[in-house]
């Protein structure tokens, strides 16, 4: 399973964070993975696990709390795809995938390109927006007689 989050609130809106196996802390401290910039997260926020084919979240004693679908965590907390997931004003839609319909790069391959709102020292941002297909026909620019 691959685990990505969509950013739905926040900067980068609408790129995605992906997320191998492994645990990744969100928080404002450098060494933190994700790395919102708001005083309202704390600096060691919340540890996202991926293991398996599941993937849990769990509040490390945050001021402000973790909240999945509106709701603040308490202990640890299953994913389910579709989930929001909500770290002081950034808010990221849960998106579960298997490995074999992966078309996005992986966290490796890729930094966060907009530094002003989340900074990542793994977990990288892919855009999901559509991008013209190459195969799709293209407006071609109306050509101008020039006369003889």
């Amino acid at each position: 399973m691959q685990l990505r989050m969509k950013v739905v609130k926040g900067k980068p809106q609408g790129h995605c964070l992906s997320f191998p196996v492994g645990e990744f802390m969100f928080g404002r401290g450098p060494e933190c993975d994700v790395r919102p910039n708001s005083d309202l997260v704390s600096r060691q926020h919340c540890l996202l696990q991926v293991a398996g084919e599941r993937a849990l979240i769990r509040d490390l004693g945050s001021r402000n709390g973790t909240l999945i679908n509106g709701q603040l965590v308490a202990g640890e907390q299953v994913l389910s795809n579709g989930d929001t997931l909500q770290i002081g004003p950034l808010v990221l839609e849960v998106l579960m995938e298997c490995e074999t319909n992966l078309g996005d790069v992986s966290m490796k391959d890729t930094a966060l390109v907009d530094q002003d709102e989340t900074t990542t020292n793994q977990p990288i941002l892919t855009d999901t927006r559509e991008a013209p297909s190459p195969l799709s026909p293209q407006k071609s620019e109306p050509t101008s007689a020039k006369p003889d």
